[in-house]
């Protein structure tokens, strides 16, 4: 969405929304070298001031093309919120803790901002809407293009946020903290009839990375379906799980992953549910749909 003369970069309307929280991030210097790089890339930059403020932003964004988002999966997830799916594209500069699409982007190896927008590739993202019912009565609808999770992964990521000084390895610090446990849930996907499972966790992910840990090896951000994962595990294999993960190796992988274009899960009791990295409490049902290449974003699928 740029043009290139004489080694100069003519940007376009873009915005760019920059959280300066993201990944643990207090850095003034390198926030400040950051914005002035951005200055080549957008017409406007807005750094977000508190919680939700992204999603405002983006809501007020409707006159740009696209938006340059600087921050994690977070991030991308509030600014889903208020993002015109239909009309804008989103360039992701990879800033956060996991970070799950930019990896399956391809974006994290690349040294410069102007190096991980690269405004000529483009992929068609798959995203996730999300149905969710509280316990109260109320309902909510999100877009999710990494993670939905509850049980042991949700609670891993509110522990992550006591770690948040470990930037990157603070998903491993709190995995390795985190206890696992039950809860009763009947679960339906979209080729089958409900079923009464107990549960340590639930995971329907669209990419191939659990926040930082390559964890779904086969899955694709672009082929109109996402994995799921039904957690069983007690202490010791929830371990033996996390540090296969970690290693990357993939040698342990105790539970069944299956691929689907829609799952239902309603718990007997409330439970926490993450979305990509953002916890939503007290929920009792969720429906997952896939959203096939609902999102035009900067970057090209690896393997």
């Amino acid at each position: 969405m740029c043009l290139q003369q004489e080694g100069a970069i003519l940007t376009r309307n873009w915005l760019a929304i920059v959280n300066p929280r993201s990944g643990g991030n207090r850095d003034s210097n390198r926030l400040a070298a950051l914005i002035d790089s951005l200055g080549r890339l957008a017409a406007k930059t807005v750094i977000t001031l508190h919680p939700g403020h992204a999603a405002e932003l983006a809501r007020e964004a409707q006159s740009f093309e696209g938006v340059v988002v600087v921050g994690g999966d977070g991030t991308l997830f509030e600014i889903l919120k208020g993002f015109d799916c239909g009309r804008q594209r989103i360039a992701l500069v990879p800033a956060g803790r996991g970070n799950s699409l930019a990896r399956d982007l391809g974006l994290m190896h690349r040294q410069r901002v102007l190096d991980v927008v690269h405004w000529r590739e483009a992929c068609a993202v798959d995203l996730m809407q999300v149905h969710v019912t509280s316990a109260d009565g109320s309902e909510s609808t999100f877009l999710s293009a990494s993670t939905v999770a509850l049980g042991y992964p949700a609670a891993v990521t509110l522990r992550a946020r006591e770690f948040a000084p470990f930037g990157q390895m603070s998903y491993a610090a709190a995995a390795a903290s985190t206890l696992p446990f039950y809860f009763n849930a009947c679960l339906q996907y979209a080729d089958g009839s409900p079923r009464d499972l107990r549960l340590s966790g639930f995971i329907a992910n669209n990419t191939r990375h659990l926040a930082n840990f390559l964890a779904f090896r086969n899955a694709s951000i672009c082929d109109g379906q996402f994995e799921v994962m039904e957690m069983n595990g007690g202490v010791m294999k929830q371990t033996a799980h996390n540090f296969s993960a970690l290693s990357g190796t993939g040698l342990y992988e105790p539970h069944p992953i299956k691929q689907t274009t829609a799952a239902q899960l309603h718990m007997e009791t409330p439970q926490n549910l993450m979305i990509d990295g953002e916890i939503i409490p007290n929920v009792v049902a969720i429906r997952v749909n896939i959203r096939p290449g609902a999102l035009a974003c900067n970057g090209s699928e690896t393997e």
